[in-house]
């Protein structure tokens, strides 16, 4: 397994994803969605480029930085970047993946896959959509890693919560879960640092 975390290590290391990093150098930028504490162009670091997005994005130019690169990938289709296969998860790819009508989703999710790895991030989910995320990771049985956002307390009905700590409960318990599966966890603090995370991720 060290060998499998190792490389999961570097994948992860690679690529920042909205506004999170694990590490140096990264190649390229992911983003789940356009809300200004995720945006990689609301920052004030320059992010590593192509900046990759879909249909739920528009990248809007920074005053300072008048061009960069970016990938658009339509949901339905994926596109190998810098041999990675990224994949956007919206809410026609997650009705298909788990027999449920999904109408909208907060976010994009995004899997990302090499020859080896299967890994999904989640950068951002309202309450009622982590009912979604655990149908999709049964469904999806060979995934060895899951980036999840993490929440502290948020009150009511931000997010759709329905009491103050919603979300960190109810994520926490999920968290949990993959673990027990022997799944990796990435934790992507939005503020809070989470517990359950195997490693977690700095903000830029």
């Amino acid at each position: 397994m060290k060998a499998g975390r190792d490389n999961l290590d570097r994948l992860i290391g690679s690529i920042q994803f909205d506004r999170w990093i694990f590490g140096f150098p990264t190649r390229f930028t992911l983003v789940s969605h356009e809300d200004v504490d995720h945006d990689p162009l609301k920052s004030s670091f320059r992010f590593p480029e192509p900046l990759i997005y879909s249909d739920n994005y528009v990248p809007r130019m920074r005053a300072k930085r008048k061009t960069y690169s970016s990938i658009y990938i339509s949901e339905g289709s994926s596109a190998v970047i810098k041999r990675v296969k990224v994949t956007p998860v919206g809410s026609r790819t997650l009705s298909r993946l788990i027999g449920i009508r999904v109408r909208r989703l907060h976010a994009f999710w995004w899997f990302l896959a090499t020859r080896d790895l299967l890994v999904l991030f989640v950068g951002d989910l309202y309450a009622s959509e982590i009912e979604l995320l655990g149908k999709l990771l049964d469904e999806v049985s060979d995934l060895d890693a899951i980036l999840l956002v993490s929440y502290g307390g948020m009150t009511p009905p931000k997010h759709g919560v329905r009491y103050r700590d919603q979300m960190m409960v109810e994520i926490g318990e999920l968290a949990r879960r993959e673990k027990e599966k022997g799944r990796i966890l990435y934790g992507l603090p939005h503020p809070v640092i989470p517990e359950w995370a195997d490693r977690s991720a700095q903000r830029v």
